[in-house]
C-alpha cells in the first residue's frame, strides 16, 4: 500500500479528547493509506520526532491469526492479506 506523496510539506492539527482520542484528520488518513479497522503505529525515540506509520501484516502474522481461529481479536481483511503474502520474505 504505496502512500500518495504529497504535493508539499504540510501540517495538519487533531484534538485530543478527555479520553485520550483523537481523529486522524481525512488528510493523513489518505497519506498513510489507513480506513476504518486499520493499524498504526507510533514509534517513539528517546530524542527526535515521533513517527506514524500503518502497521503492515506479514505472512508469519497470518499464519498466527489462522492458527488462532480468529481469537486473537485481530482482524484482516482480503486485501491486507493479499499485501501481507506479497511482502513475503524469501
Amino acid at each position: 500500500m504505496a502512500s500518495p506523496t504529497p504535493k508539499k510539506a504540510t501540517s495538519v492539527e487533531a484534538t485530543v479528547t478527555s479520553k485520550g482520542q483523537v481523529t486522524l484528520p481525512k488528510e493523513l488518513r489518505k497519506h498513510l493509506g489507513v480506513q476504518t479497522g486499520s493499524r498504526i503505529r507510533f514509534s517513539i525515540p528517546v530524542k527526535g520526532s515521533v513517527k506514524v506509520e500503518p502497521v503492515l501484516y506479514d505472512l508469519e502474522d497470518l499464519w498466527m491469526m489462522a492458527d488462532q481461529g480468529g481469537q486473537s481479536g485481530r482482524v484482516m481483511t482480503l486485501e491486507q492479506m493479499d499485501e501481507a503474502k506479497a511482502r513475503r520474505h524469501w
